[in-house]
Order: structure tokens, then sequence, then C-alpha cells
């Protein structure tokens, strides 16, 4: 269970009781090690892989087992990677292939770190990519913004709210609590 073992690292600063994967436990770690690749060969093989010849991303080893983040959140092994779900993932309600347009909304606006750095800079006087890139698309109307595919979006992650909120049997006060605060992200996302 401990990830440094996992990596075939020593363990670092790691929260690990009785730990034993470390030098002065070598032999120990050496067996562990062996009776790990005996059990399965590719037990230390990393989770992101080169893909195969002739792939030009990389893909999954093992595939994600997301059940309620859509494959759009970094609870998902394959989105943190940026890399998209593929046929080995066991994912329930995937968003994260080629064609989604959920996937498209979120990969078309700007990241948090982008924005924060905006702040930043306007905050210390400086102009910024971002300012800059903002006013290259100004002849743009307001209501541009909002294409069918941000719609279809912004309502999957409504559906999405109202299932998990009809799943856990939540009063219908907290659902509709719920599904305002997710139409929030969306509007501020947009």
């Amino acid at each position: 269970y401990c990830d440094c073992f996992a990596n075939g690292d020593f363990c670092s600063n790691c929260n690990c009781n009785n730990c034993y994967n470390n030098i002065e436990h070598e032999m120990e770690r050496f067996k562990a090690i062996k009776a790990c690749l005996d059990r399965n060969p590719e037990a230390f093989r990393p989770k992101i892989g080169k893909g195969k010849l002739g792939d030009i991303k990389p893909r999954h080893n093992k595939g994600c087992n997301c059940k309620r983040s859509g494959c759009l959140k970094n609870y998902c092994e394959c989105y943190e990677a940026k890399i998209m779900c593929s046929s080995i993932c066991k994912c329930i309600g995937c968003k994260n292939y080629e064609e989604s347009p959920e996937r498209k909304t979120l990969m078309s606006m700007p990241n948090y770190i982008e924005i924060r750095t905006y702040e930043h800079d306007i905050q210390n006087g400086k102009p910024s990519n971002f300012l800059k890139q903002s006013q290259i698309k100004s002849d743009r109307l307001p209501f541009a913004c909002i294409t069918w595919q941000v719609v279809e979006a912004t309502c999957s992650c409504l559906l999405a709210q109202a299932e998990e909120a009809e799943k856990e049997y939540y009063s219908v006060c907290l659902a509709e609590k719920m599904i305002l605060e997710e139409f929030g992200r969306c509007l501020m996302q947009i």
C-alpha cells in the first residue's frame, strides 16, 4: 500500500508505520520485492506508459476506475496525466474522450493558474499574456461565449449533480442547493 515501495523507491518522509522499506532492512525489502514480482511480474511497472510502437501519446497501463468524477477531475489518473481514457479503463460515466463536449469545454477554458497570474499581474501593474489574449478576442459578443457545446456541458454537469443527489437520497432542498452551486461554478467558468 506504500506509494514509495510501489514506485521502487526507498521510503522518504512518508507516513509509514513500522517501515521496512529502507536501507536498514534491505534484505527484507529485497524478499518482499521478489515475492511481489513472483505474483505479478508487472507489479513495479509505471501506471502511465509510453504506449505501443507507433503511438504518439502515452497511455495508462491499467486504466482508471472512476465512478463519479466523469473522468474530468484530478481524481482520475488518466485526466491527471493529461491523457484520454481508453478501452482498458473501468470508469463509469466517462467524459474524458476525444469528442466529449464536456472535455472540449473544460479544455478550452483558462485554468485557475492563468487567472491567478492575471490577477497578480494586474495588482503589480504589469500587462499579462492573459490580458493580451482577452483583448484579441474582444470582438466577440458576450452571447458568442454561450455555444450549444457550452449549454450541453453545463446541462450535463447539472444533471450529474441531480443524479448524485437522487442516488444518495438527499432532500429536495439539498439537491436544489447542489444543482445551483454547480450552475454557479459553470457560470464562473463561462
